[in-house]
């Protein structure tokens, strides 16, 4: 009975720590209450901004940013030179573009937990680059020093910290960010240096200190005159019950498309050295540093320094009487709670409005009232959060639809509701950006009724004042503006081009364009103090059963959406001898037709599965499929027209859609016959719907995870048809095992072999002799535990004459041993996508059965030639290519991009070679390599 007991006590101990079977991130925007009040009194006392200037999403110091905004309270803002979209991707399909909205909002969920505020260059990730000339030379070094020299006259930061400029690693993206954003640095306060940001309304700004991350030079070096640095960011925080470099870590996780580790810091130290290399304050690079704001004066009382040596002595006592209510407010919180912390936080909130106003009467210049009055605009939001924050008032604006198509009726339902001791009066609440924008009039929430046959609770009754635990709420229907802009990102890449060009109407550098759907409730308190909260109207959702809610703001979409598929057809210049295969199998994420919610969302753009069938010759008809989803919420009669080049034909002419209702689709087919005479080359189709006399002519493609919130990427509705000089195997039968999501399967279809996808049960205990070859996705052996336990039976379909052809892996793949003789997966990759080619074993059947792989299958190439190649390998493998980069820091040849080996009776071959990524981008040399890969197995 005693040890029973005793077990009975452990056990009961052991579960008060056991480990919660949810998600173990939760974004600190979310936290209320206690939490955020204290976070947000952080920030009154602090008037110091943070600039952090990287490459790409993921190369932030995660730690810091927690640290400096959480922490101490400091404006923080990260500018970041691309959104990434030339990286890989771990969870899903999204390439190029696509990548980079994904990459985008993943800062946006990590911004969540760090509360950094995130800004872009127009610098465009082109992929891995070995040379910092390539980059400069890409990006426009000028144009994006500009770019920088822009955000820091817009921010006004006090401290800049780059990456390191140094160094003759791979990724020279970032090497590059350093050097521009330390030239930027010395040229932000002149004002002979692009004076047409001035015109515009900018003006010079020269932030005090700039550091570079890291102690530059080789392992060893003295780093003779470095001022460094060193921070411990390890610091518990008893506020947030975690040390910074723990938080740092959960923000870090966000960025799940490339792959970063989902396991969490523990307790331990984290030290970060930084090296201070240019300063504007005298003697600041002799002195020892204790942190990255010494010697800057980031105080309320110290904004008085912008007036001059002597600032007015009603100023000084001006920023000193808000200086006292922080402290006030903070003492108060600290000793009996957020209720007491409201009367000093109102006086604030008056004392910082009343300075404001006064500013011009100061005999102060004018460029001392600018910098003053910018610092205090900061202040006046974060002070009438925080008199939210400690009145306990919580705002919602909630539509009943998310997206929305211009002209289009919803119902908006703001709520607002008293937790705190203290009344509160509701003066006004208006919208913005609807077509009506008025006032409503708030009436207090009914109960609903309980059960089925409920009686109907007490009738809504007008009210304005609400004492605590009331709710008031109203309900108008506004209309969406006729002239609504379509909601999609405000940056443009010309074909490959290294810069985006960004919209000219919409603010700089910013992740998105910003809704203009907003609501702002106007509050009094005891006193007539007036608190603004403004807060764009939002659409929740239910993710899946494990996400939970989600929400959105409103996506502005046309009334129909367009798709082409195949947006990348295939014909073989000559007759191609392939046999019906079964139908394809689209890849995980790509159902035909998107809906509300993310629900059946299409998430990959390129070549789509072709129908049952042989691969055409580019004299027969091939069908092309125009898919046209009805967003209105009414009716629609219409009718969809094919445009197809001079000489060929489109048949029919015209085909007729009728919708019934919202989010209903409708798939019409064509069949294209080429012109006679078309030579090889590439052919453009497009499709529109008409309706009401209205034609519409493009798609969106539905970007949406479980961490992030959905956005859209358009495409216009048409097609490449690519007349190629291609050829598979007849009578082809390959599987296909998905790794991660790509479009290899698709473009299989395309060149008419029979495409059928492998799965678990298949994998366990199938036939798989019934396939000819067997390929693996993209990353599949780090994505499919299937696969890893499984692999053994790949092997032995391999030794009794099969063909099996691996795609490239990371590192996971040297977890064990998965070829058919020891290999390991390395870090070598091509990234000069022109770089030659040398044939190692130009007889092997791969370079001309049954296409001739001439010099020309390697040109039109896009970003990089490979990644990962095979590395350390035993000696029966064979390369049958060798590549060179023509950079400095990537000498010498690379091989392990196309290798095969013997085994048995078949063969195994592994590919780092892109076809991923050059299969989307219709590049003729990727399908014609892929023809003669996947018929080896013939």
């Amino acid at each position: 009975m005693k040890r029973l007991l005793l077990l009975y006590l452990a056990c009961g101990s052991i579960g008060l720590a056991a480990p919660r079977a949810q998600m173990r991130v939760v974004a600190i925007d979310e936290e209320q209450g206690h939490v955020a009040l204290g976070l947000a009194l952080r920030h009154l006392g602090n008037a110091g901004v943070f600039m952090h200037v990287t490459a790409h999403p993921d190369d932030e110091n995660n730690g810091l940013l927690v640290m400096l905004n959480r922490g101490l309270g400091f404006r923080t803002a990260l500018a970041t030179a691309t959104r990434g979209n030339g990286g890989q991707n771990e969870i899903g399909p999204e390439i190029f573009e696509a990548l980079g909205v994904l990459r985008t909002e993943e800062l946006a969920a990590m911004h969540r937990v760090d509360g950094a505020e995130q800004y872009f260059s127009r610098a465009v990730d082109f992929g891995f680059s070995f040379s910092i000339d390539e980059t400069f030379d890409k990006w426009g070094r000028d144009e994006i020093t500009a770019d920088y020299v822009r955000l820091i006259r817009l921010i006004r930061p006090d401290v800049v910290l780059g990456l390191r400029p140094d160094g003759a690693g791979g990724g020279q993206h970032h090497q590059a960010s350093a050097v521009i954003a330390r030239d930027a640095f010395a040229l932000a306060g002149d004002p002979t240096k692009y004076p047409e940001q001035l015109k515009a309304g900018l003006r010079p700004w020269q932030p005090k200190k700039f550091y570079f991350a890291g102690r530059l030079g080789a392992p060893g070096e003295q780093n003779q005159g470095a001022r460094l640095l060193a921070i411990n960011l390890a610091g518990y925080d008893p506020m947030l019950g975690k040390t910074y470099s723990e938080i740092g870590t959960e923000a870090r996780s966000m960025h799940k498309c490339q792959g970063m580790a989902q396991l969490l810091a523990l307790p331990g130290p984290s030290p970060d050295t930084f090296q201070l290399v240019q300063s504007t304050i005298p003697g600041q690079m002799e002195r020892e540093e204790r942190s990255l704001f010494d010697g800057v004066d980031t105080s309320v009382v110290g904004l008085g320094q912008f007036a001059g040596p002597r600032p007015p002595r009603e100023l000084v006592d001006a920023l000193t009487t808000i200086h006292t209510t922080v402290q006030n407010a903070e003492r108060r919180f600290a000793t009996e709670g957020a209720d007491a912390t409201v009367q000093p936080l109102v006086t604030g909130l008056r004392a910082v409005r009343a300075l404001r106003a006064q500013l011009r009467t100061m005999g102060i210049d004018e460029r001392g009232r600018f910098e003053i009055d910018f610092r205090l605009r900061q202040k006046e939001r974060e002070f009438q959060q925080a008199v939210l924050l400690a009145s306990a008032i919580r705002v919602e604006a909630l539509a009943d639809d998310g997206v929305v198509v211009p002209g289009q009726p919803v119902r908006v339902s703001v709520v607002v509701a008293n937790r705190g001791a203290a009344e509160v009066t509701v003066r006004q609440v208006k919208f913005d950006g609807f077509a009506a924008d008025r006032p409503c009039a708030l009436t207090t929430v009914v109960p609903a009724g309980r059960g089925r046959g409920a009686a109907p609770g007490p009738p809504a009754t007008p009210i304005s004042t609400l004492r605590k635990d009331q709710a008031a709420r109203c309900e108008p229907t506004l209309a969406i503006p006729a002239i609504a802009r379509t909601t999609e990102p405000y940056w443009r890449r010309e074909r490959e081009a290294g810069r985006y060009t960004f919209d000219e109407d919409a603010p700089f550098g910013l992740p998105y364009r910003p809704t203009p759907f907003y609501v702002q409730v106007t509050l009094a308190f005891a006193g007539g103090d007036e608190v603004i909260k403004g807060l764009p109207v939002q659409y929740r959702y239910e993710g899946d059963l494990f996400g939970g809610e989600k929400r959105s703001e409103l996506l502005v979409v046309p009334a129909l959406s367009v798709r082409v598929s195949p947006e990348i057809a295939i014909l073989p210049a000559s007759p191609g001898r392939a046999a019906p295969g079964p139908a394809s199998t689209p890849e995980r994420g790509t159902p035909p037709a998107a809906g509300r919610g993310g629900r059946g969302a299409p998430s990959g753009r390129g070549v789509q599965p072709a129908a049952r069938g042989p691969a055409p010759a580019a004299s027969e008809p091939r069908e092309i499929r125009v898919t046209v989803v009805n967003h209105a919420k009414t009716a629609a009669e219409g009718a969809v027209t094919l445009t197809v080049p001079q000489a060929w034909s489109a048949t029919p002419a015209d085909q007729k859609v009728l919708f019934s209702r919202e989010e209903e689709s409708q798939t019409v087919r064509f069949q294209v016959t080429a012109a006679p005479d078309a030579a090889a080359g590439q052919y453009h189709l497009a499709a529109s719907a008409t309706v009401g006399g209205q034609a519409f002519a493009r798609g969106y493609q539905v970007i949406e995870y479980p961490h992030i919130r959905r956005q859209h990427i358009y495409h216009a509705a048409d097609a490449s048809v690519k007349v190629i000089d291609v050829k598979t195997a007849p009578n082809l039968r390959v599987g296909y095992i998905m790794g991660v999501g790509d479009e290899v399967p698709a473009a299989i279809a395309q060149l008419g072999a029979g495409i059928e996808m492998i799965g678990p049960d298949d994998l366990a205990w199938g036939d798989l002799s019934r396939f000819h070859t067997i390929m693996t996705g993209v990353r599949a052996y780090e994505r499919r535990s299937d696969l890893r336990a499984n692999n053994g039976r790949l092997l032995d379909y391999v030794r009794t004459g099969g063909t099996l052809i691996v795609q490239y892996n990371k590192f996971e793949f040297n977890d064990a041993q998965y070829g058919p003789h020891p290999a390991k997966v390395s870090s070598d990759r091509v990234t000069d996508e022109h770089a030659p080619v040398v044939v190692l074993d130009s007889a092997h059947p791969v370079f001309h059965t049954p296409n001739t792989i001439t010099a020309e299958a390697w040109s039109g190439w896009v970003q990089e030639r490979g990644l990962y190649f095979l590395g350390e390998r035993d000696s029966r493998y064979r390369d049958l290519v060798a590549l060179e980069d023509p950079f400095p820091f990537n000498k010498g040849e690379k091989r392990g991009a196309l290798v095969w080996a013997p085994y048995g009776k078949g063969r195994w071959i592994y590919v780092g070679l892109g076809l991923w990524r050059e299969l989307p981008a219709g590049v003729d040399g990727a399908y014609q390599l892929l023809a003669n890969l996947i018929s080896l197995g013939r």
